[in-house]
């Protein structure tokens, strides 16, 4: 739509007429920069730390549009200083320019090597643009004519600035789109289409008429590519309950994207993204992979079948990532609704699975590692040897952590009765070969060395 208005206002000269106050322009575009610190400090604030590159960076974008946009809104003529200053005309090319950059390495699959660089030194790269961004400011404020030099003017110059930043926000758009169809989040849709409205931003600024409705339309599609981007995190907060949930999909972004490219290290970021959902689970994903191989070894599974093993037991709640918090560390019994969106993680770690290279091997055994052995489990139903080896193996594994190390809403019980739990389900719940094994298994030696959960009383009602 706003493309649309757009061309229709370069195409009909007459119905792009000028408008607008000097006043006006300074409250829109104030309030515009304020949306984007308030953005900034959503980012920094829902990250565990400035160790996620992808939040710095993220967070480094709102920032730099916040701070340089700001210089774009105090020049207006007639508040600082009178007259058009070219500080004032660079402040808003360079403000989507940079965010565009900061977005991009957002949105950058970046080597092990750089990522653990930005991890341990994170805050000062945080703190070194901060004080780049807060220089600019006090220097266009105090110094007008200081960029002087610069030929802001020439069209040749806009039309390369423009191209680069196209570039960069066309980049950051196909990869959080990319990010969106993994975990189908609410917080990565809106990201997506604020960057689609910054695009649109920089095409007004790039060809609108000074002063007319189709140069304002710039102003008011960045005030309004806030605006989506904070309802698209008030949904996903509101249906998750919790701020956190905003960050869980740079984990994910990131993670996915170096998974792709056959780096390991991202198992173990995705493994706590997990867990991280739920503090009761935490351990939980490893214990099971231990349990798992267990099983697999006293099977007598190949090395090839016990690695898909280990990293299906490993990922079998990927699908996770997606589903609200409020329902996953809910203290007291799900509704048969609630129910049903906890059961969507199964399907959704499917999908996830399929998208990830090093994942597909191991998708159907996520899919369908709560399937039980009478055929009364989900998402599909299978029964018996239908059933993918791995996930019968997995949800021998996954049910008796889940019982020795407790829940939000039941409190642990002893190995014994764990066992006794898993005998009594053997040929209903679960397949009796995968019981049996683990039973042998855990009377060896080298059981004595597994990961022993903690376990947690279930909080008072």
């Amino acid at each position: 739509m706003p493309v649309a208005l757009f061309l229709y206002l370069l195409a009909q000269p007459a119905s792009d007429e000028t408008w607008g106050t000097l006043s006006g322009h300074f409250w829109v575009v104030s309030g515009t920069a304020i949306a984007a610190a308030v953005a900034c400090a959503v980012v920094i604030g829902t990250a565990r730390s400035l160790r996620e590159t992808r939040a710095i960076f993220l967070g480094l974008a709102f920032m730099s549009i916040a701070a340089i946009f700001s210089v774009h809104g105090l020049l207006t003529p007639g508040h600082i200083h009178d007259g058009v200053l070219p500080e004032l005309k660079i402040s808003t090319w360079l403000s989507v320019l940079s965010g565009g950059a900061f977005i991009a390495c957002s949105a950058l699959s970046l080597p092990p090597q750089a990522d653990e660089w930005l991890k341990r030194n994170g805050y000062l790269l945080f703190g070194g643009v901060a004080v780049a961004l807060g220089a600019y400011v006090g220097l266009s404020l105090e110094t007008p004519q200081w960029l002087g030099w610069v030929p802001v003017d020439e069209r040749g110059l806009q039309l390369a600035a423009a191209a680069l930043t196209f570039a960069l926000l066309g980049f950051g758009a196909v990869r959080y789109y990319q990010a969106f169809q993994f975990a189908r989040l609410p917080s990565q849709w809106a990201m997506f289409v604020t960057l689609v409205m910054l695009i649109e931003v920089q095409t007004s600024l790039t060809w609108g008429r000074f002063w007319r409705y189709s140069w304002w339309e710039y102003h008011f599609l960045y005030a309004g590519a806030f605006a989506v981007l904070f309802t698209g995190w008030a949904v996903e907060a509101l249906r998750a309950g919790s701020l956190r949930a905003l960050a869980e999909g740079l984990t994910m972004r990131d993670a996915v994207s170096q998974l792709n490219r056959g780096y390991d290290q991202p198992i173990a970021d995705l493994i706590d993204a997990i867990e991280l959902k739920d503090l009761y689970t935490l351990g939980h994903v490893r214990r099971v992979a231990s349990y798992a191989l267990l099983i697999g070894r006293e099977l007598r599974l190949s090395p090839v079948d016990l690695r898909s093993l280990a990293l299906a037991a490993q990922m079998h709640d990927v699908g996770k990532i997606g589903t609200p918090d409020r329902i996953l560390t809910k203290p007291g019994p799900l509704t048969p609704e609630e129910f049903e969106v906890i059961k969507e993680h199964a399907e959704r770690g499917y999908q996830i699975a399929l998208n990830v290279r090093t994942l597909r091997p191991v998708a159907s055994a996520i899919r369908h590692h709560h399937e039980k052995f009478d055929g009364s489990g989900y998402p599909l139903r299978l029964e018996r040897e239908t059933i993918p080896l791995l996930s019968r193996i997995v949800a021998v594994a996954d049910a008796y952590d889940a019982m020795t190390s407790g829940r939000v809403y039941q409190p642990a019980v002893s190995h014994e009765d764990a066992l006794a739990e898993l005998r009594r389900c053997r040929g209903s719940h679960f397949d009796p070969g995968c019981v049996d094994a683990f039973i042998a298994a855990l009377s060896r030696p080298e059981a004595a060395d597994l990961p022993r959960p903690v376990s947690r009383p279930a909080p008072a009602a």
